[in-house]
C-alpha cells in the first residue's frame, strides 16, 4: 500500500540521505565545512558585538598522552584557542615522514572523540615540524608544512599554501576593539644553532647565545611581514611565538640563543611605540608569565604556557623577568579582554581549571 516509502524501504532512504549530505560542503565562515571535518571554522566576526572575548592556548600535545585537561578548557567557553607547538610528537629522519603521519593520524583521532565547541588556530614547533630543535636545515620541512595545514584543515586558497613558512595573522573587532594575534614561524627559517660549552650546566644546559649576527631566527622575508602588520593600527596585540622571547637564565630554546634577533624585536616593538604587547609561547614543559621593560619604557608581557599533558618536573630555573616561580605540571593559558572593565587578563590555569598564575593590565 505504501509502495517504496513503506517502512521496508525507509532505512535505505536515510543511508541516502546521509551519504548524499555527507558529500556536500556547508560555508560557515572563511572556509567551506564539511561533515568529515573535525575542527570548527574561525569565524571571527560574530565576536563583534561581544563586550568581552575568551582565548585560551596551550602546547605539547603527545598524542598517546591523558586528554584529562581538556575537561577544564571545555568549560571556559572560549571563543578561540591557539595550540602554540608540538601539537603532536612525530619527529621523523624518513623521507615519507611515516612517524609524523601516524602522529597526526592518532591526534585526530583524539580531537574527534573531544568534539570541541570553539575554533583552533595554530602554529608549530619542533616535534609537529619533524625535527628535534629544527630549524631550516630540516630537508623535509615542505613535506612537513603540507601535512600540518592539512591536519588543520586549512583551505586551500589560504596564504600558508602559497609561501614559505607558517606565519600568519589573525584581525578581528568586538566592541570597537581591534586585536591582532600574530603567528611567527620560529622553525622553516632559523638558523642553527650554538651548543653548549658545558652540556647540562644550570644556564647552558643544551645551546648558549650566539655571537654570529648574521644568524637569524625569522628570516629576512618574515621579518619584512613582521614590519608591515605591526605598522597597522590594533588596539590589543598578542604574539604567537612556539619559543620563549622575555625569558632568560636558561640554555633549552629561546629568542636568547640569538640575542641581536631579540634585541631587534624590542626596536620595532619601540620604533612603533607599542606599549603593553603580549606573547604567549609554549615549548619549555613548564609555565610561567613575564614581565619586560623596553628602552623605550613600552611593556612587554608573556604567557609561557606547556605542556597540555606532557610536563616536566625539572629544578627550578634563573628568572630575572619572570613573576614568581616556573609551574610544572599539565597546564593551559587563558587571556580575556573586557572592554567594558577596560581590563585584560592573563591566566596560567591547572588541569582542574584552577588559576595558579595571573598577570592584568588596563587597556
Amino acid at each position: 500500500m505504501f509502495g517504496l516509502f513503506s517502512p521496508r524501504y525507509f532505512k535505505f532512504y536515510l543511508l541516502s540521505l546521509f551519504l548524499f549530505f555527507g558529500c556536500l560542503n556547508y560555508n560557515l565562515g572563511k572556509r567551506s565545512f564539511k561533515l568529515s571535518d573535525v575542527f570548527l571554522p574561525i569565524n571571527l566576526k560574530n565576536l563583534k558585538t561581544n563586550k568581552s572575548i575568551s582565548i585560551g592556548f596551550g602546547s605539547c600535545l603527545k598524542q598517546n598522552g591523558s586528554l584529562k585537561i581538556f575537561d577544564a578548557i571545555k568549560k571556559e567557553n572560549f571563543d578561540l584557542f591557539l595550540m602554540m607547538g608540538d601539537n603532536v610528537y612525530g619527529n621523523s629522519h624518513r623521507k615519507d615522514l611515516f612517524e609524523l603521519r601516524n602522529a597526526y593520524k592518532k591526534q585526530k583521532q583524539n580531537f574527534k572523540k573531544l568534539n570541541l565547541d570553539f575554533p583552533i588556530a595554530a602554529i608549530w614547533d619542533d616535534n609537529d615540524y619533524g625535527l628535534n630543535d629544527g630549524g631550516r636545515e630540516y630537508p623535509y620541512r615542505d613535506l612537513s608544512k603540507e601535512l600540518f595545514l592539512d591536519f588543520w584543515e586549512i583551505p586551500a586558497n589560504d596564504i600558508r599554501r602559497k609561501r614559505p613558512g607558517l606565519f600568519h595573522e589573525l584581525r578581528f573587532s568586538f566592541h570597537s576593539t581591534m586585536v591582532q594575534i600574530i603567528f611567527l614561524d620560529t622553525r622553516y627559517f632559523r638558523d642553527s644553532l650554538t651548543p653548549s660549552n658545558t652540556l647540562g650546566a644550570k644556564g647552558k644546559e643544551r645551546y648558549i647565545p650566539s655571537l654570529d649576527t648574521s644568524l637569524t631566527m625569522l628570516g629576512e622575508k618574515q621579518w619584512d611581514w613582521l614590519k608591515g602588520i605591526l605598522s597597522k593600527k590594533s588596539d590589543i596585540r598578542i604574539i604567537v611565538s612556539s619559543i620563549q622571547f622575555i625569558a632568560s637564565g636558561h640554555g633549552w630554546e629561546s629568542w636568547n640563543n640569538f640575542p641581536h634577533e631579540k634585541k631587534k624585536m624590542e626596536e620595532i616593538i619601540d620604533g612603533f611605540d607599542l606599549d603593553n604587547t603580549i606573547f604567549i609561547s609554549g615549548d619549555r614543559h613548564r609555565g610561567g608569565v613575564y614581565k619586560k621593560l623596553t628602552k623605550s619604557d613600552n611593556n612587554i608581557f608573556e604567557v609561557t604556557s606547556s605542556a597540555l599533558n606532557a610536563p616536566y618536573p625539572g629544578d627550578e630555573e634563573e628568572g630575572p623577568y619572570r613573576v614568581g616561580d616556573t609551574f610544572k605540571s599539565e597546564n593551559y593559558g587563558l587571556i580575556n579582554i573586557n572592554k567594558s572593565k577596560r581590563l585584560l587578563s592573563m591566566k596560567l590555569k591547572n588541569i582542574n581549571g584552577e588559576t595558579v598564575r595571573f598577570l592584568e593590565i588596563k587597556i
